[in-house]
């Protein structure tokens, strides 16, 4: 499909705009056009809240990680005072990277590598070698750029807008659903990196896709699946998002077969629905997490233009499942499951960014399996164009059995 000279006339999506089961799809211009990313970026990513990880990489003061995020550089540091903060990975004298590497510690300061200006762990200037006769140079305006962090359970998320929603209110219902699982105390101990060729919103739309378990993982997760007690429930709440929950017995994040091995105990804190289910929320524009009865799970996305992502597979377990003397053995049945799906969702979300491309590409229909996908368009189509005239199902708290 040929990209229209005026990306913003929302004509181009009328039928992305029509009920679930009357609604196309995205444009294939939505997928593989720098110029649709570039308004993404802009409008979706510059303004939302952003999963980058979990707290427990940055488990001790001065302990840091960086990463960018479409084009942003950024520090993640926890203080002196426990507290975890982000900035700018810039200086602020000639504008320098001020730490390279992935992950680290900084045992007394931040030191840029340029001139030696040094910056403690709340972003405050220490120090500014050659500066003292510099008219009116004030070492107290010249701090780290603060990035807004907030967390949510065991997660950071971070927002480039200080004029956005705070993360509690922007998770809304959500925002306590996962308590039950005890989430201050879930340890990631594992991430495991892949380069995607593809869309960012081609991997979230397939995260919500209910229908590809039976194609895409016949051989992996259908068992799981066919095992659920009843359909998989979508909950639209009031909320910058909307989540899964699915009922069966078991866990969820060891695979058929596997399963009979011996697993982690549950959370002990589990309650209610959460003692016989998985809870997925899905945080827009692209935070996608999976808490299970005995462990909990979360990607996080790097968009690095058009067609293609970094994703990052989160592992997490409880603090009392670390105490296992064989944790090490056990956990590997758990990154198993998640080494054998991934692979796959990686191999399908390719194949489909390939056809996009084709200029022969056009808008398909929407199936009673994968109605949750015409939530995220609409979201993400709100976001560069304006809302809808059209009601939705945000603010109501909707469920929809799939």
């Amino acid at each position: 499909m040929n990209q229209p000279d005026n990306l913003l006339d929302p004509r181009h999506y009328d039928g992305v705009r029509r009920p679930p089961l009357e609604a196309e799809t995205l444009p294939a211009w939505c997928y593989t056009s720098k110029e649709w990313f570039d308004l993404e970026v802009k409008h979706i990513f510059r303004k939302s809240w952003i999963l980058i990880g979990a707290t427990s990489r940055v488990p001790n003061p001065g302990d840091f990680i960086t990463l960018t995020h479409t084009g942003s550089p950024v520090i993640v540091i926890r203080g002196r005072d426990n507290v975890i903060r982000a900035f700018a990975n810039t200086c602020r004298h000639r504008g320098a990277i001020l730490l390279e590497e992935s992950q680290g510690t900084c045992k007394a300061a931040i030191k840029c590598p340029y001139h030696a200006w040094v910056y403690n762990f709340n972003g405050a200037l220490q120090g500014a070698p050659d500066m003292e006769e510099s008219k009116g140079f004030d070492r107290a305006n010249y701090g780290l750029v603060p990035i807004r962090l907030e967390t949510w359970g065991p997660f950071m998320f971070i927002n480039f807008d200080n004029n956005a929603p705070g993360l509690k209110k922007w998770a809304g219902e959500m925002y306590n659903e996962i308590l039950p699982y005890d989430p201050e105390n879930l340890v990631c101990t594992r991430r495991a990196e892949f380069d995607v060729q593809c869309n960012w919103k081609l991997y979230v739309e397939n995260f919500c896709d209910v229908g590809h378990v039976k194609t895409v993982h016949k051989d992996s997760l259908k068992k799981l699946a066919d095992s659920y007690d009843k359909p998989v429930e979508t909950e639209y709440v009031k909320a910058e998002g909307f989540s899964f929950f699915v009922t069966h017995a078991g866990t969820r994040t060891l695979l058929d077969g596997v399963e009979k091995k011996k697993g982690f105990d549950r959370i002990p804190t589990l309650t209610g629905r959460t003692t016989h289910g998985s809870y997925y929320p899905i945080l827009m524009p692209l935070g996608c997490i999976g808490y299970c009865v005995d462990s909990a799970w979360a990607l996080e996305f790097y968009p690095l233009g058009p067609d293609r992502i970094k994703l990052v597979v989160n592992s997490c377990f409880h603090k009392d499942a670390l105490k296992c003397p064989d944790f090490e053995e056990v956990a590997k049945d758990y990154y198993y499951r998640m080494d054998i799906a991934v692979p796959e969702d990686n191999w399908i979300n390719e194949l489909s960014q390939r056809g996009l491309s084709s200029p022969h590409a056009t808008p398909g229909r929407i199936g009673k399996l994968e109605t949750a996908i015409p939530y995220l368009n609409n979201w993400w189509l709100d976001q560069v164009l304006g809302p809808a005239s059209q009601p939705s199902t945000k603010g109501a708290r909707v469920r929809a059995a799939l």
